[in-house]
């Protein structure tokens, strides 16, 4: 087998992201991530097994990133304070990767990752602190006893969707500005 070439395979999950953002997960093919990647179709295998292994690598490699972005957060801060600085932190990240966001969302709202074996271990490797963090402020009393997944949601969930409607140009920062979003989400997460 010949050496893996990592810019290669980073060019191999980019055009399968590409392809996922612009048609969707169902018209991945290697044909068109061979294309997309400008590289032979044989060399796919190479780097993966077949097509189920690279959404697999493509989801977990995003989800990696995106946890090292936003997961910078303090266990021993104040959690109203904890909270605020992790929606900036998505915030910040979205701004330069919306991208990653988005393709996150696509494998989440379809069955896939079942399809991928994707692990619930696996989809939330990186992100323990976060849990924690959560798990701390609802022992606390700082935030709603409610499911981590729930209660997350209403901190990252906005965001991303304010992060898309300035992309879009559906709204504007200047009338509705991310403070406002923050306070809402907080609302919602804080007791």
């Amino acid at each position: 087998m010949r050496a893996q070439d990592k810019e290669k395979q980073e060019r191999i999950l980019s055009g399968t992201s590409h392809i996922i953002m612009t048609q969707g997960i169902a018209a991945v093919s290697l044909s068109k991530i061979a294309k997309e990647a400008g590289i032979a179709p044989g060399t796919l295998y190479t780097y993966f097994d077949n097509k189920d292994a690279m959404l697999k690598a493509l989801y977990l490699d995003r989800k990696q990133k995106v946890a090292e972005a936003i997961t910078q957060i303090s266990l021993a801060g104040e959690f109203e304070h904890e909270l605020d600085h992790f929606m900036d932190l998505v915030y910040e990240y979205g701004k330069k990767h919306l991208e990653d966001f988005l393709l996150l969302r696509e494998f989440t709202q379809t069955p896939i990752l079942k399809t991928l074996g994707v692990t619930h271990e696996e989809s939330y490797s990186g992100y323990e602190k976060l849990m924690t963090f959560v798990s701390l402020g609802v022992k606390n009393g700082a935030f709603l006893a409610i499911d981590y997944q729930v209660l997350m949601a209403y901190a990252y969930t906005p965001v991303i969707e304010y992060l898309l409607a300035i992309n879009n140009g559906t709204l504007n920062s200047k009338t509705v500005p991310f403070e406002m979003i923050k306070q809402l989400s907080k609302r919602a997460i804080l007791k």
